[in-house]
């Protein structure tokens, strides 16, 4: 008889969580958790006889310990991530409560690993940034590695349809969306972490070290598949943080973005640049993004393929195989990657006691990449069986 206190457990991501979790056998009893009690105890209810609501305030860790200290597990989707993921994992801590989450912000992922020896004390298993990106583009990396005998470079290429995350996420009028964030001073979390990304720390591996850097100034023209002089940026992924830390002999790694349709691009590094020099913050951001897209449709006409999530992935390593310098590089070979099922395998695993680490971990210090991964397919299709996981390519270099 086990109970999951689900944070955030009623938004974008944490519904599919938590109704996932609602359905296995190994849960009991689920708490949804958040600052809005209406939202909490309507999908408790849509959510049946295991579920009961809670009022917490994400950024209180005393709130937070004292509604979660009776339960197995924390499973947090609350965000923003920049603001959210260190008290709540913290509060986990504190209160001896195993905890996990899809957190993608590496100011905090480089505080709560310093927390480590007190999450050992309470001897709680504390998983940071299983989701899609950090978390199974952590594991792909993890898989990268072991491809190749020594390692210099990771890098995580990724390319968003930024028009089709806002719709993604919800949004059928970004216009009318940015308007009532303004009335209400309720700003869609998820894009918050996403402004941040750019606008917020940046950093990349080298040496040995975190080195900060300026989007703006550190863009480069990739190889990309299917794409033609795609330019990539750096953001504020986690991965670079933690690789360095659990996988060591590593010389460089950063967490790569290119962003389009073009215009959307442009609009989105402008406003992230404005929030570097501490003009505006995530949230002010946020809204601004959201009246500029709005703005966007209507003067370009903009065809229907905008507003279709599209996201592309390759995780690629440089170093040397059997004497000669190559280059690996894997992506998904179908659409099986996802926050919501990255997280809930996660979330399963640690109340099935599979992972028996404990303290702060990211999820390359705990899961073996293929076996996790499969798993993860295994959960979105049962067909998977019968399919490939992953496209793969060597290339010699020199």
């Amino acid at each position: 008889m086990l109970k999951v206190f689900a944070l955030g457990g009623y938004g974008t991501f944490g519904r599919s969580v938590s109704n996932n979790l609602c359905a296995s056998d190994l849960v009991s009893e689920i708490v949804v958790a958040g600052r809005n009690l209406d939202s909490a105890k309507k999908f408790a209810h849509e959510l049946g006889g295991k579920a009961s609501a809670v009022k917490v305030d994400a950024l209180s860790e005393a709130d937070i310990r004292s509604a979660a200290e009776d339960s197995d597990l924390l499973v947090n989707t609350a965000g923003p991530d920049y603001k959210v993921s260190f008290h709540a994992a913290k509060a986990a801590i504190q209160a001896g409560v195993d905890y996990c989450d899809i957190g993608a912000d590496c100011d905090c992922t480089e505080r709560l690993l310093k927390l480590d020896h007190a999450a050992r004390a309470a001897d709680a298993t504390i998983l940071l940034g299983i989701g899609y990106a950090p978390g199974e583009t952590n594991l792909l990396l993890e898989h990268a590695a072991s491809q190749l005998d020594t390692v210099e470079d990771f890098r995580v290429l990724f390319i968003y349809n930024l028009v089709g995350m806002i719709y993604y996420f919800g949004v059928e009028d970004p216009g009318k969306a940015a308007s009532e964030m303004r009335r209400t001073g309720r700003v869609n979390a998820s894009w918050e972490t996403v402004m941040n990304w750019a606008g917020g720390r940046v950093c990349v591996f080298q040496k040995n070290k975190l080195v900060d850097v300026d989007p703006s100034k550190h863009r480069e023209t990739i190889e990309f598949p299917g794409t033609e002089n795609a330019v990539f940026f750096p953001v504020g992924g986690t991965e670079v943080v933690t690789i360095p830390h659990f996988l060591k002999n590593i010389e460089s790694i950063s967490f790569m973005m290119s962003v389009y349709p073009p215009q959307i691009g442009g609009l989105y590094l402008s406003i992230a640049d404005r929030i570097r020099r501490r003009e505006i913050d995530p949230g002010e951001a946020t809204i601004q993004f959201h009246e500029g897209v709005a703005a966007k449709l209507k003067e370009e006409k903009a065809p229907a393929s905008w507003k279709e999530l599209e996201i592309s992935l390759r995780v690629v390593a440089t170093g040397v195989k059997d004497g000669r310098r190559m280059r690996y590089s894997c992506w998904p070979a179908w659409d099986w990657m996802g926050a919501p099922s990255a997280l809930t395998v996660a979330a399963l695993r640690i109340l099935r006691r599979a992972i028996k680490e404990r303290g702060v971990l990211a999820p390359e210090a705990c899961l073996d990449p293929m076996n996790y991964l499969t798993e993860v397919a295994m959960f979105v299709s049962r067909d998977s069986k019968h399919k490939k996981l992953l496209e793969e390519s060597f290339q010699k270099l020199g």
